[in-house]
């Protein structure tokens, strides 16, 4: 476990914690400035008027952000939604350019031995449709793997993102319990 000392406001605090001494030295800053903010602001409130309302400033900052986390988190669920219909549609499509591929080959072999004399138009315009048809479904395919490729993409950021606003989120909670447990004297008594 780590002690630190650290100034907020002019006085000295020991901080314990798991975190590493530049987490709660950041920690710390972050609530000092807050306070002196507030206090510049309004010089004429007392020291634990100001914690108290860095507190609630600090409290505000985390309930946005929790809710900023579970809008992400709600994106990222219909964005997973929308990869699981895209892969869906890929692989369906891939059956198809398989399909069509067998199909096509089928036709191959059908041609080469089929008789020359006997050879109609409208096999040779059948086999030209049946392989724009194959190059069509594989662009199409083309389309839906680039497209799939940017959705994971999205999905990453936003799983970044989720993990930056859970992180705000353990930072903001850390600083309302240590300032809950600076205002209780209770717990300071214990503390000591």
């Amino acid at each position: 476990m780590n002690v630190v000392t650290v100034t907020i406001n002019g006085m000295d605090y020991n901080l314990k914690g798991e975190e590493q001494e530049e987490y709660l030295h950041k920690l710390s800053s972050y609530v000092d400035k807050k306070v002196k903010s507030i206090l510049e602001n309004n010089n004429k409130l007392s020291t634990s008027s100001a914690a108290i309302l860095s507190a609630v400033n600090v409290a505000d900052e985390m309930f946005k952000i929790k809710e900023s986390n579970d809008k992400l988190l709600k994106e990222a669920g219909q964005f997973k939604k929308s990869e699981k219909v895209y892969n869906d549609q890929i692989n369906s499509l891939k059956k198809q350019i398989e399909h069509m591929e067998n199909y096509n080959q089928k036709l191959q072999e059908e041609l080469k031995e089929f008789d020359k004399n006997k050879y109609s138009k409208e096999k040779d315009d059948e086999i030209e449709e049946l392989k724009e048809k194959v190059d069509d479904i594989k662009k199409l395919a083309e389309d839906r793997l680039n497209e799939n490729k940017n959705y994971k993409f999205q999905i990453q950021s936003l799983k970044y993102k989720v993990i930056y606003f859970q992180n705000k989120l353990v930072e903001n909670e850390i600083n309302l319990a240590k300032e809950k447990k600076r205002k209780n004297p209770l717990l300071k008594n214990k503390s000591k």
